[in-house]
């Protein structure tokens, strides 16, 4: 092995020995202190500003993650059943046809399930089965969502259609998938160009496969495969920031794959995109002027407004350090209450003295005096829309990886072969890969927050054509 690679076997190593890193959360950011509020008449203003955004405007969406998830309560029901699986694999079965993927079922298969003549279990082996559809091989983008009668689209297909109207300049799509699938998405924007007469640009990047952590046993002795090569597991998304990083655009919109909604439902989201992105906007306007006139007298002023920054740490900067504080990479954050959710939320965390405005997975607290305090005060869920900047002020593209911090990885353990095994998840994309940039959290509607999980998730109202509309 390289000198580099058995670096990075020892850092790695190292992180295990060291555990799970506590940050040093001061408080969960809330309405008012933390995350602002937008008035509907100035969240308009900012739309107009988006609407007359000439410029590219590029899209960043994660979707190489599995399908198989959102079926995992059918899995369980063949595997180890019981009341509620039970319940939920019935409940899918008996609302079959409203799913999009019905309609991809075969001909057969689905008379013998209006016929009443289809179990529940041969459904499920047409369905995930590889000699079927394979539905639990298959990345998530890739899995038929909404009905368009009478056509179906999947998440990937409806993520281009959505936001065809929401600026005047060209509109770029860049996707991170699985390599395998490469061909299957460019089938899928071809098939959706002809349904729709429109022309997508579209870029794909895979995870970087040297960003994969390597495994170790419960003696941190490296894990070796089958030939007897050190065992490697992708290490998270915190990974996909040199991806997020070739893009070089000074406006780069982000979103999962799995929130989106069906296209006659897509009014709130793309009402909220334009606003955050007229604010971005805005924002970075500001931003320049406060830097090129050196006024740090108004910067002050209007951060009593916007918190970007703690305004105790203003009055210890020199100007030159004021100026390279304000040309981070920056990014407007939607953030929606948090209704339950498993995942974490915007925090003040204690970083060089200052207290800034992060996003803090619930392991992250683990070892927190104040670690449930914390948790049940937290009233606000991980950034649902990002407009990001990763650029400075004068739009030329920064170095990402200088603003992640190293230390906020996650140590994940898992059950392999029967055996414990450790691996090391970089810091998570919204989470320690950011934890550098300048940060806004602005409060958006639950209406543009709609993940499907489970594949029942596409059971509620924001996945049903028209009953938005």
């Amino acid at each position: 092995m390289s000198v580099q690679t058995n670096t990075h076997i020892e850092t790695q190593r190292q992180a295990i020995q060291n555990g799970q890193q506590t940050l040093p959360v001061l408080r969960p950011c809330r309405l008012g202190d933390g995350i602002l509020s937008i008035t509907q008449a100035e969240q308009e203003r900012f739309r107009q500003v988006a609407r007359y955004f000439s410029e590219p405007l590029h899209f960043f969406i994660p979707a190489s993650g599995s399908g198989s998830r959102m079926f995992a309560f059918l899995y369980d029901y063949l595997q180890y059943p019981d009341a509620e699986n039970t319940k939920q694999a019935e409940r899918f079965f008996s609302r079959l046809q409203d799913f999009a993927l019905f309609r991809q079922l075969p001909q057969d298969i689905q008379k013998a399930y209006l016929a009443g003549e289809l179990t529940l279990s041969a459904f499920i082996e047409v369905l995930m089965g590889t000699e079927g559809l394979n539905f639990g091989a298959l990345p998530k983008g890739l899995i038929s969502f909404h009905i368009h009668e009478p056509f179906v689209l999947n998440a990937f297909q409806e993520h281009l259609s959505q936001v065809q109207t929401l600026a005047q300049g060209p509109l770029h799509f860049h996707f991170t998938i699985q390599e395998d699938f490469h061909q299957a998405f460019e089938k899928c924007v071809t098939e959706l160009a002809a349904l729709t007469g429109h022309n997508y640009q579209v870029t794909y990047s895979s995870q970087d496969i040297n960003t994969n952590a390597f495994v170790f046993d419960q003696h941190q002795e490296l894990v070796l495969d089958a030939n007897g090569n050190p065992l490697r597991r992708p290490a998270g998304h915190g990974t996909l920031l040199q991806n997020l990083e070739t893009i070089q655009s000074p406006y780069v919109l982000v979103k999962n794959i799995d929130n989106i909604q069906h296209f006659s439902q897509r009014q709130p989201s793309n009402a909220n995109w334009e606003f955050l992105l007229g604010l971005q906007i805005e924002v970075r306007n500001a931003l320049r002027q406060f830097v090129l006139s050196e006024d740090l007298t108004g910067f002050k002023l209007w951060n009593q407004t916007f918190g970007l920054l703690d305004p105790t740490q203003l009055d210890k900067l020199t100007l030159n350090e004021w100026k390279a504080l304000l040309n981070r990479p920056l990014r407007i954050c939607g953030m929606v209450r948090n209704d339950g959710q498993p995942g974490g939320g915007p925090f003040f965390v204690e970083m060089n003295g200052a207290a800034s405005k992060q996003i803090v997975e619930k392991a992250q607290l683990n070892g927190h005096p104040e670690a449930s305090k914390l948790m049940l005060q937290s009233a606000y869920f991980n950034p649902v829309l990002m407009v990001l900047s990763p650029c400075d002020l004068t739009d030329k593209p920064l170095p990402l990886q200088q603003f992640a911090d190293p230390n906020a990885y996650f140590v994940v353990e898992k059950n392999q072969g029967g055996e414990r095994v450790y691996f090391v998840e970089q810091p998570g994309l919204w989470n320690g890969a950011m934890a550098n940039w300048n940060t806004l959290f602005v409060e958006v509607p639950s209406a543009v927050f709609s993940p499907v999980k489970s594949a029942l998730d596409l059971l509620d109202i924001s996945h049903q054509a028209n009953k938005g509309a």
